[in-house]
Formats: C-alpha cells, structure tokens, sequence
C-alpha cells in the first residue's frame, strides 16, 4: 500500500505545522514592470507575502514622491520625476525569514516639446505639446545638417540629436527647458558614411550613431552638450535601425540589405560595445525600424518588403534572441517604422505604401502580439515616422508626401486611437521624438 502526504498548499500555507518552518518567504507584486506617470498619483500597490512581514526595504531606493512603506513592501505615492526603466531590488523580512525580489519601475514624462526631423530641407521643426490633449503648436525650426532621417532626445532631456546622412555628420543642439527652443551646439563628423539613425544609452551619457559601415559611440558632456567619439566599431555593411536593450547590457543592429541583426554585448562599466557578435540572425525583408520593450522582455521588428512584424523574447542572461514564430500579416505596403507605447501595451506601425498606421495588442505574459484595428490616414500622404509621446498618451505619425504630422489620442484601456488632427512641418518630414523636462 502506497500514501501521498500533501504538506503544502499553493497559497503557501502548509497543511502539516511541523513543516511549516521550513517553507521560504514568498513576495511578489502583480507585476515585475511598474509604469508610473510624472505628477501623477499611484494607486497603492499591495504585494502577495506568504508570511507576515515586519521589516521591507529598496536597493536603490525607489524614485522621488515614491514611497515604500517599510512594514509591508507596498509600493505608493506620486512620482515627481521622469526617467527610463531602473531596476530595484525589494528586500523583506518576516519574523525568521528573508528574501530579495527584482521590480522595474519606469516613469513617465509629462510631455512638453516635440521635434520633426526634415530630410529634405535639413530643418528641425519645434512644437509645444499641450499635456492635456496632445495638440502640436508650432514654435519655430533651426537648420541641422544635410539629409537628416532620423533625431533622438538625451535621457536628460537636455539634448537633442540628429545624424545628417547626406553630409555625414552629426548636429548636437540643446533644449531650453522653459520654451523647448533648440540652440545648435555645432556639428561633428560621424565617423563613418551616411549615418542614418542612433540610439542614447538608457543610463550613460552616451549615445550610437549608425553609419552605413560601422557604429560609433560617443560620449555627451552633460554640462555643455558636446560630443566626443570614443569608440567605433566595424559591422555589417547596409545601414539600417539599432537598438539598446532599457537596462543597457546589449545593442542590437539591423542590417538593412543583408536582411539580419546582430546582438552585441555593452561592457557595464565604459558602455563601450564589444565588437564580438554573440548572435546573428536573419530577418524577413529589408528590415527597416527596431523596438524593445520597456520592461525589456520582448523585441519587434518592422520588414519593409515583407510588410510584416517579427517578434522575439529576449533572454534577460545573455541577451540572445529567440523567435516568437511567424510574423504578423501584411495589412499594407511597405512597412517603414514602428514604435511601442512605454507601458508596453500597444505596438503602432506605419504601412507607407497603403498610408495606413496600424496596431497590434502585445500578450503580457509572452510578447506576442494580435491584430487591433487599422487607421487610414489621408489618401497619398505616405506616413513614414510614428512616435508616442512621453507620457504615452499621445501618438504622432509624420506624412512625407503631405508634409505634415497626424495627431492622435491613444485610448489607455484598449491602445484604439482617436484622430487629434494634424499641423505642418518644413518638407519630407521622417521622424518626430517627444521630450519632457524634470525639476
């Protein structure tokens, strides 16, 4: 005759008290990705404990206006500023017992400004973003360099920068914190031939510029703006997207024509990549935009001829890639850019050749995405750029043949977007970024 004896329960519980001393303290918040908005209060946020606890505390501690009360982990407050995805790791403590969990906590910016990069006139078109509703006022425009396709704002939020790929250099401008109004702080050669697109490093003053033949690191002095090439490294030749995993520890490159992307690891202390490929993959065709999730779970990207999104999950180890299986269907021509929502929630795509923008539902336990509904824009307008806006609840879609920006409000329940109109730019506007401010 045979027995089973359950001692244990799922709650953690156990059946028998002579073995309940030996059960581990449990802890666990509905999440391990936390996303919180600038100025705004969180909901308190109650974590699951299998014991009592008597004793809670954060390593680093957590962001400004956020507070971690010490008797029983809960996580609640108003954040007073904005910054990109940080880890931190909760320590509790019961009676007897002790354990350490990882939480990512993202914080949003309230929006401010907004800059549209012109690649036919080399212009930076400026806009105030009202908070509220997300409309666009123009403000005024600055001269960058030749060709520019593609700008990024510094995690400061103090910098602007864009690769101009006819002239192969790199124009550094500053934002006023109190208008947005951008002063150029000169130009610097990219270290390679036409520099397409970039990518800041979440943490590091540090920022990657794209050439066609290789990608050039350089470091931003946070006290003047200026850049300093200090490392470039050889990759495959066809230039196309790049992207840093929001921790930090891996570039991913996207090399257009050869129809692959490689992965690369970033030294954690120099933020220097080291030039060995760890991994090499091929992708559908002509890969074009590149997105990582913020909790850095999950990688898409966008496949211009192929018209379609791959996806894949990202060992958290090692960085390495592995497909979530087949890309998406094509709803339209031309699969130019695509961006994430920061809650990731939500994936929006522009299909330039149907002048459609569509978006997709991302699973929050996998990172697989289903198809949500498809917008058309105006008819010829050809959208290449798409942004959502710092705090995630604006969207911003630029129109290369109409020269304009399509406004939209993104339904925060459901990711569905509502048309917010649309305001001018200078001429073949590619790319649009957002950027708020701290205290």
């Amino acid at each position: 005759m045979s027995a089973v004896l359950e001692f244990a329960s799922d709650d953690g519980q156990y059946l028998c008290p002579l073995f309940a001393g030996f059960a581990p303290l449990r802890l666990n918040y509905s999440s391990d990705f936390l996303v919180v908005r600038q100025n705004e209060t969180l909901t308190p946020i109650i974590p699951f404990s299998s014991e009592p606890i008597e004793h809670c505390q954060s390593k680093p501690s957590l962001p400004i206006g956020l507070n971690l009360d010490e008797s029983n982990c809960v996580i609640s407050g108003t954040p007073l500023y904005g910054m990109n995805s940080t880890k931190y790791s909760i320590t509790a403590n019961s009676r007897s017992k002790q354990t350490t969990i990882s939480i990512i906590i993202k914080s949003l910016f309230i929006p401010k400004f907004a800059y549209v990069v012109n690649t036919n006139s080399g212009l930076v078109n400026s806009y105030s973003v009202n908070a509220s509703s997300g409309v666009l006022n123009a403000s005024g425009f600055v001269a960058a360099g030749g060709g520019p396709e593609s700008l990024a704002v510094s995690p400061s939020q103090k910098y602007l920068t864009v690769p101009n790929r006819n002239s192969n250099d790199i124009t550094q401008f500053s934002i006023n914190q109190t208008n947005g109004n951008l002063t150029s702080l000169g130009n610097i050669a990219s270290g390679g031939n036409s520099p397409s697109s970039l990518v800041y490093h979440p943490y590091k003053d540090m920022v990657y510029i794209r050439n066609f033949e290789n990608v050039n690191t350089f470091v931003v002095n946070q006290a003047t703006g200026t850049l300093s090439s200090v490392y470039t490294m050889a990759v495959n030749t066809g230039a196309s997207s790049l992207m840093i995993d929001p921790l930090g520890n891996y570039l991913y490159v996207l090399n257009y024509g050869g129809r692959s992307m490689d992965v690369y690891h970033i030294d954690p202390t120099t933020g220097i990549p080291n030039p060995t490929v760890i991994q090499s993959i091929g992708t559908g065709a002509f890969p074009r935009s590149l997105e990582i999730l913020a909790n850095g779970k999950n990688l898409y990207l966008a496949n211009d001829s192929d018209n379609n999104i791959s996806s894949y999950r990202i060992n958290p180890d090692n960085g390495l890639l592995e497909s979530l299986g087949s890309p998406t269907t094509a709803i339209g021509i031309n699969a130019k850019s695509l961006t994430v929502d920061p809650t990731g929630k939500y994936i929006y795509i522009t299909y330039q050749g149907s002048d459609l923008v569509s978006m997709y539902r991302v699973d929050p336990i996998n990172g697989g995405l289903s198809q949500g509904p498809t917008y058309l824009v105006n008819q010829g307008d050809a959208p290449n750029g798409i942004s959502t806006d710092t705090s995630g609840k604006f969207l911003y879609v630029t129109n290369i043949n109409s020269n304009t920006v399509d406004m939209f409000r993104i339904n925060l329940s459901d990711g569905n977007l509502t048309s917010n109109g649309n305001v001018g730019t200078s001429t073949l506007p590619s790319a649009i970024v957002t950027s708020g401010s701290n205290p």
